[in-house]
């Protein structure tokens, strides 16, 4: 079950691509001058309006894009709530936008979202042919929470704190464990799964209790909530993140 889990998530280098998939390359910085590394794909970024919104104090550093604004991206790129879609990393450290963009791609009601493992290194590495792969019929839930909600978890669940060690123990959100994203990935690949399982093990309890993940600006801890799902873990994305919560002068802030 795990294994038909990770697979309706994630692509290895020798799976199946699904027949029709639209690629998405993304990268955290707009960059100047964009070849994609897979023909035909296209670009999304933290900074050109496609998987983020325009910052603001208010609202953090990277927000979620609005309903409207993201469908007529959709529109543009030419993908359907049932388009297969394959989102990869431009290089290792944007492993965490994929996800992101993945997160984005599912809020939107697209169906057939994976990602591909390693990225552009994964695509590289393939011996896998392009071929018809069904898509899952029951895609995995995602789910986004807003500061209270994420104060709440923090209270009465698993609140996991993305990002790195230094940023956590300088301040965070109260009742929140450190657990920072780049755990889940090695030089651009997800963890197996039993190293998955390993990592969660100490954050996460057997029991049905709510889980959420923030990170400085929602990034980082989309690839927290990705890693959770393949373990078949629901998790709340926070995308407003630090950068939102330490904004706000009524929020607590723990240390």
């Amino acid at each position: 079950m795990t294994h038909n889990r990770r697979r309706s998530l994630l692509i290895s280098p020798t799976d199946a691509i699904p027949e029709g998939a639209r690629y998405i390359e993304a990268h955290f910085s707009q960059p100047a001058d964009w070849a994609p590394v897979i023909p035909g794909a296209v670009l999304a970024s933290l900074e050109n309006g496609t998987i983020a919104a325009a910052p603001s104090r208010g609202i953090g550093r990277f927000p979620l894009p609005e309903k409207e604004d993201f469908a007529a991206v959709l529109d543009g790129w030419g993908i359907t709530a049932r388009t297969p879609v394959v989102v990869y990393a431009s290089t290792a450290d944007d492993a965490k936008v994929a996800a992101r963009a993945w997160f984005v791609l599912r809020s939107a009601g697209v169906s057939d979202v994976r990602v591909l493992d390693g990225g552009a290194a994964g695509w590289a590495a393939r011996t896998g042919a392009i071929d018809v792969e069904p898509a899952p019929s029951s895609p995995s839930p995602v789910v986004a929470i807003d500061g209270d909600r994420a104060a709440v978890i923090g209270a009465t669940g698993v609140l996991l704190d993305a990002r790195p060690v230094s940023a956590y123990d300088a301040g965070r959100i109260p009742g929140a464990l450190s657990a920072p994203g780049a755990d889940v990935f090695r030089d651009g690949y997800l963890l197996p799964d039993d190293e998955l399982a390993e990592w969660a093990a100490p954050l996460l309890p057997e029991h049905d209790a709510p889980i959420g993940a923030y990170c400085g600006g929602g990034v980082a801890a989309a690839g927290t909530v990705f890693a959770l799902t393949v373990l078949g873990r629901d998790a709340g994305l926070y995308a407003g993140s630090w950068s939102q919560w330490g904004n706000d002068p009524e929020r607590p802030v723990e240390r």
